[in-house]
């Protein structure tokens, strides 16, 4: 009776030894697939042709070493770690702008699988946002310019409008902002506060790569908005685009730059370009970013 009962502890021995070489396996296995995923986006990041089109003003991504700096000014940063600075990597201009959050509460952060199991930052919906209060990418009453942020919400239809990346004065006003926002009816678009043109329905939990160009020089069809698609959807904004006078104050990534309207979800990318981009700088984009978090291009 002894000899079968050690004989069935040492089986069961074997057993938890073998479960626990399988576990170990697994877990080195995908820490390697991660890593291996990581350095792809970073060699497609850095060999994009989008460092080379020009105008760009500001450029944030997740993948590099020197993109993210957390709560404690460390650029080592951690899955679940604070962020009190996303770096702008615009190779363009030397005097980069950073967005950045001195207050704990306020702090996106850091999750190591996000969009396409890559990094990116969480805001939480109700008090994260990033901000630039000296410095925008865009000049005052600027006419032509384009934005794109690669994105995907935890929930929409809240009642409230979404803000992901914005523009504009210290003080909220009709027609000076410039922000992509996700409407409270699940439309996504432009917003320049109650000048708007939202013509795109989106759903939570889904991955996109979002572009807006804006030409102000035109009487209509000012706005064209492209969702994981390389043709827009184009329209007038909703009050004109005579109307439109963009404020250059404060700049924001993860809501209203006067603290409100905050996005809950994930950012992965924030991409800003100081004029209209032609179709086949949209294409070339999208190629990019598709390729890096795996977001089909219709």
């Amino acid at each position: 009776m002894n000899k079968k009962l050690a004989f069935s502890l040492i089986e069961l021995s074997i057993v938890i030894l073998i479960i626990g070489i399988l576990v170990a396996g697994v877990t080195q296995s995908s820490r390697l697939v991660a890593q291996m995923r990581l350095a792809s986006a970073q060699s497609v990041t850095r060999s994009a042709d989008i460092s080379s089109i020009r105008d760009m003003v500001f450029w944030a991504e997740t993948s590099l070493e020197n993109s993210i700096t957390n709560s404690a000014g460390s650029l080592q940063i951690e899955d679940g770690n604070s962020v009190s600075s996303w770096n702008d990597i615009n190779p363009q201009i030397s005097a980069k702008i950073n967005v950045t959050q001195a207050t704990a509460a306020n702090q996106p952060t850091y999750k190591v699988s996000g969009i396409n199991g890559l990094p990116s930052l969480s805001f939480n919906g109700s008090t994260n946002i990033l901000l630039n209060t000296s410095t925008t990418p865009l000049p005052a009453s600027d006419k032509n310019y384009s934005l794109i942020i690669v994105w995907r919400a935890n929930i929409v239809n809240t009642g409230a409008s979404l803000v992901m990346i914005s523009q504009g004065n210290s003080a909220i006003a009709s027609n000076t902002m410039a922000a992509l926002y996700v409407s409270n009816t699940n439309l996504f678009g432009f917003s320049a506060y109650s000048n708007d043109y939202a013509p795109i329905t989106i759903s939570a939990n889904t991955n996109y790569i979002s572009i807006v160009t804006v030409d102000n020089t035109l009487a209509s069809n000012n706005i064209s908005v492209y969702v994981n698609s390389n043709t827009p959807t184009t329209g007038t904004s909703s009050a004109g685009s005579a109307s439109l006078n963009l404020g250059a104050q404060r700049f924001a990534i993860g809501a209203r730059f006067d603290s409100l309207r905050y996005f809950g979800g994930m950012i992965s990318e924030a991409i800003v370009f100081d004029r209209t981009l032609k179709s086949d700088e949209v294409r070339s984009i999208n190629a990019y970013l598709s390729k890096k978090y795996g977001i089909k291009i219709s």
